[in-house]
């Protein structure tokens, strides 16, 4: 019987991994939180100050799926420390001509390509130095990282611009950015001496048979589609959440906000728990279930809870069911196409979060402007969220105990 271990130096691993994720992160939101000053002091338009942020999206749907494959070829160190470098470099950079929008614009589009280096290399970190039943423990952790960075950045970006200024902010950034390249080359190993598990034997293949042997496998296909419903509908409710609270239950802008800073606080914890359970007892299906269940159930109480307490409670169990899913997802995919694939089947599933998440909240406000009405809005996001429950139940529990010896090492 093969021995393997499982090295403590791993969480170092996954430390700096989720450093480098928040930070990116927080790139992306920090002149949405102070939209505002940007606009008084900048004389831009609101759809400008959005582009800022929108030029993460855009990039992120033109490179996820190249990147993806040159995570699986060259390793997530390799690409990790590559997204590092775009954010550390990029966001110093802000500092030449902070008071230009178009400067601006193009530094943040310069830290938008390092995103996909970063965010698709989560479950190949898992698989590279975690054992299977800590894999969705990893990723949920990793993702989690996603929702720190947007509460930092919403957050403490407008304290740090009222209480030091907006290119002070900027200079702390890049700081962070900059801390984040170092940590990257010296903590981060590319694999352990000895592996977790069984390794897969790697075959040299194209690019494009690398993406058709992933949409082979029914499963996948199948979890494709959950994935581009659950984000849709998640991307698609949250952006429109405080007109929804105002105009359904005369909610205030300040409540509002606060229910959103909740919605993501509740989906960080989710996605530290609820992964963990998930290892614990070896089972990834049941919870797909339940997510889609309370995404429909919720949206339903959306439209019927009255006050503040009960959007509330609707709130946490929305943002610690459903987004928790996420990394469970991510981490079925790997489970289906194995540690050869992880990198572009988390790629192609970023893809469709991207898409979706665009498509929806476009839609969303369509069916608004044509029915005057967010009941219509959220009727259909809970319909999707049925479909979303059926494909769920056509799919196979992909969670298997892994039949290994393993110690436990320092080193």
């Amino acid at each position: 019987m093969e021995t393997y271990k499982i090295y403590k130096y791993r969480w170092i691993i996954l430390a700096v991994y989720m450093y480098v994720q928040a930070i990116n992160q927080v790139y992306c939101l920090n002149f949405a939180a102070v939209g505002s000053y940007i606009q008084e002091n900048m004389n831009i338009s609101a759809m400008q100050i959005g582009s800022l942020v929108m030029a993460f999206n855009f990039v992120m749907v033109l490179l996820t799926i190249p990147v993806g494959l040159l995570i699986d070829r060259k390793g997530f160190k390799y690409c990790l420390g590559i997204g590092a470098l775009f954010s550390g470099i990029f966001a110093m950079l802000r500092l030449v001509n902070p008071e230009s929008y178009n400067w601006l614009l193009i530094c943040q589009i310069g830290i938008g390509i390092g995103q996909p280096f970063i965010v698709n290399g989560v479950t190949k970190l898992a698989v590279t130095w975690f054992p299977q039943k800590e894999e969705a423990t990893a990723v949920g952790l990793g993702t989690m990282a996603l929702f720190l960075g947007m509460m930092i950045a919403l957050g403490a970006t407008p304290i740090m611009v009222e209480t030091l200024g907006f290119q002070s902010m900027i200079l702390i950034y890049g700081i962070l950015g900059a801390a984040g390249v170092l940590l990257v080359y010296v903590l981060v190993r590319a694999k352990p001496e000895t592996p977790p598990g069984k390794i897969e034997v790697v075959e040299q293949i194209s690019n494009w048979e690398g993406i058709k042997s992933i949409l082979k496998i029914r499963n996948f296909v199948i979890l494709g589609f959950i994935t581009l419903i659950g984000s849709g509908f998640f991307i698609g409710f949250s952006s429109w959440l405080e007109m929804i609270l105002n105009e359904l239950h005369q909610i205030s802008m300040v409540d509002a906000g606060t229910i959103g800073a909740v919605l993501m606080l509740s989906a960080i914890i989710g996605c530290v728990i609820v992964p963990m359970i998930s290892d614990k007892i070896m089972k990834r299906k049941p919870f797909v279930l339940v997510a889609c269940a309370a995404g429909m159930v919720c949206m339903i109480l959306a439209i019927i809870a009255n006050g503040y307490v009960m959007n509330m409670i609707n709130i946490i169990i929305l943002g610690f069911l459903l987004v928790s899913v996420l990394p469970i997802l991510f981490t079925m995919a790997t489970e289906m196409v194995g540690a050869r694939f992880a990198g572009i089947s988390m790629a192609y599933l970023q893809l469709l979060s991207q898409i979706a998440g665009i498509a929806v909240v476009f839609t969303v406000e369509a069916l608004h402007g044509a029915t005057g009405s967010y009941v219509v809005p959220l009727a259909s996001l809970a319909i999707l969220m049925i479909a979303g429950f059926v494909l769920a139940t056509q799919l196979k529990e992909t969670a298997r105990k892994q039949e290994v010896m393993t110690t436990d090492s320092t080193a």
